[in-house]
C-alpha cells in the first residue's frame, strides 16, 4: 500500500498530540471530558488554516436537518478519505494526509481513551487501567457551518466511543460558537427557552487550535448530552474538524484502517474482559 503522508511530519504531530492530551486535566461535569489548547503544533495549525478546502468543495451534510430557509445547506462536510484528499492541490495533499494519519494514530487513541478512562470504564464495565486498550477506529472529517445551524441535545449513538472536535477559527472572536454541554432540568422555565428541557452546563471554547473530547455515554443513568443552539448570522462561519472514534472498523475511516495495517500498527486492541 502506498503511504501518502510525510513520515517525519506525522511523527512530529503525533508526539505533540499525545503530550498535550496526557498533560491536560480531566473534567467530570456534566460528564467526563477534557479541553486542550494548542492542540496541534502552532506552525501546523497555521498551515491548516491557510490550506483549508474552499466551502464549495464541501458537500451538504444531513440536509434534511441542516438548511436555511432559502434552501441552502448550513452544514457542509469534507470527507478525509483517499478520494477526497486526492482532490486537494498537490502542494497541500501530503500535508493533509499527514494530519489525517496523526489523528487516526494508535498513539493518540490510547492517550485520549486513557484520559477519558473513568467514563469509558463506566460504559464498558472494565477497569479504568484498561480503557486505553479498548478498540477505537477514527473518522476525521472537516465541517463548515453557517448562519442558522443548530443541533438539538443528543448523547451520540452507542456506535461511537469518543467524540472530539477541534476548533479552526483564525482568532478569538468566535469563542461563543462552541458546542454546549447539557443537563436535563425540571425547571418549568426551561420549557420556554432553547434548548427546551435542558440547562446549559458549559460551552466549549471555540478558540484557535482548541479541542475538546468526551467519552460517549448513552445509558439509563448517564448520557453525554450536547448540542448547539442556533448560530446567529453575525457570528460568521464556523470551521472545525471532528475526529470520532467508533467501535467497529467499518464505521471509521476505512482508508485509515488499511493504512494502520500497512504501518503494522493495530488501530484497536481486543477489549478487556
Amino acid at each position: 500500500m502506498k503511504l501518502s503522508f510525510d513520515r517525519a511530519l506525522r511523527q512530529e504531530i503525533v508526539d505533540h498530540l499525545v503530550r498535550v492530551v496526557e498533560t491536560t486535566p480531566l473534567l467530570s461535569e456534566p460528564f467526563p471530558h477534557f479541553v486542550v489548547q494548542g492542540f496541534f503544533p502552532s506552525d501546523v495549525y497555521r498551515r491548516m488554516l491557510s490550506s483549508l478546502p474552499a466551502p464549495n468543495e464541501y458537500e451538504p451534510f444531513a440536509y434534511e436537518k441542516h438548511h436555511q430557509q432559502n434552501g441552502e445547506s448550513n452544514r457542509r462536510r469534507f470527507q478525509m478519505t483517499n478520494v477526497w484528499l486526492e482532490r486537494l492541490p498537490a502542494q497541500n495533499r501530503e500535508f493533509w494526509f499527514s494530519i489525517r494519519s496523526a489523528l487516526g494514530s494508535e498513539e493518540l487513541k490510547r492517550a485520549a481513551f486513557g484520559k477519558l478512562a473513568p467514563g469509558l470504564a463506566f460504559r464498558y464495565a472494565v477497569p479504568a487501567a484498561t480503557a486505553k486498550s479498548l478498540p477505537g477506529y477514527a473518522l476525521p472529517e472537516l465541517f463548515h457551518e453557517t448562519k442558522g445551524y443548530s443541533i438539538k441535545p443528543h448523547p451520540d449513538t452507542r456506535k461511537k466511543v469518543v467524540t472530539m472536535q477541534i476548533a479552526l477559527p483564525h482568532d478569538d472572536k468566535q469563542n461563543a460558537m462552541g458546542t454546549e454541554f447539557y443537563r436535563r432540568t425540571a425547571n418549568p422555565l426551561a420549557l420556554f427557552r432553547e434548548p427546551r428541557g435542558f440547562e446549559i452546563v458549559k460551552r466549549m471554547p471555540f478558540l484557535p487550535n482548541t479541542a475538546y473530547a468526551f467519552s460517549v455515554l448513552n445509558t439509563f443513568t448517564l448520557k453525554s448530552w450536547h448540542g448547539r443552539t442556533e448560530i446567529a448570522g453575525e457570528c460568521g462561519q464556523r470551521n472545525s474538524l471532528l475526529n470520532i472514534w467508533y467501535e467497529k472498523p467499518e464505521l471509521g475511516n476505512t482508508d485509515l484502517v488499511a493504512e494502520q495495517a500497512a504501518l503494522k500498527i493495530s488501530p484497536g486492541e481486543v477489549r478487556a474482559a
